[in-house]
């Protein structure tokens, strides 16, 4: 057991590193849940006085809400299985995951934006575009993180599924920020693609790691 007193340079290197690591990920960990969190504060019920409880005007609020909370649950999915076990942490790795939470930490904004404005196109463009943002950021991170310098036994193949499985959802909201402009409903209604095109670049990655292993 270590003692209360001990300084990080007082650790074993082994210890040391796990430590480290065990910081990356809490942290981590408490960005997505406090992200997560901060998505609920817009579902509120109008100021309507003795009007009769209604929540048809909240749907595109709900709509909204499930949307980012299904991309940070993804995204911290995909983060929780990079991090699964420990591994070296290198300054690029950090400041890769550091602008990745960044754009967990923001994507609550946007959110709000699109839920308390009109299905206008400059806030769905916004929505759109931030959101792709945040999955561009976590397809660098994937990369990174799957570099064999601080994962040894990684993969060609392993590295290609991830990044593969990574890209699903920046492709669908980029797709949407391109028909936001003349169509910004149509976009939202694109949007709804995210859950299966997710599900089929998880398979595709697997028959690519399937066949990039097979060929060595």
């Amino acid at each position: 057991m270590l003692s209360p007193m001990a300084k990080p340079d007082d650790l074993p290197p082994d210890q040391h590193k796990h430590l480290g690591f065990e910081r990356f990920v809490f942290f981590s960990d408490a960005v997505f849940a406090i992200a997560i969190t901060l998505l609920v504060l817009d579902l509120r019920l109008p100021n309507g006085g003795a009007a009769p409880f209604d929540l048809t005007p909240l749907i595109p609020k709900f709509v909204c809400f499930a949307l980012s909370f299904y991309v940070i649950g993804r995204y911290w999915i995909v983060h929780h299985a990079l991090f699964d076990r420990p591994q070296r942490c290198d300054s690029v790795l950090l400041n890769t995951n550091l602008a990745f939470l960044a754009g967990i930490a923001f994507l609550p904004f946007p959110t709000s934006v699109v839920v308390l404005a009109k299905a206008d196109p400059g806030p769905v463009l916004f929505y759109c575009l931030s959101v792709a943002g945040v999955g561009l950021l976590m397809l660098a991170l994937v990369l990174v993180a799957t570099r064999p310098v601080v994962r040894p036994g990684a993969t060609t193949g392993s590295r290609a599924r991830a990044a593969l499985n990574s890209a699903g959802p920046p492709l669908v909201f980029l797709i949407a920020a391109g028909v936001a402009s003349a169509r910004p409903k149509v976009a939202l209604w694109i949007l709804l693609l995210l859950i299966p095109i997710s599900w089929a670049s998880d398979g595709l990655g697997k028959r690519l790691e399937a066949m990039i292993e097979s060929h060595k």
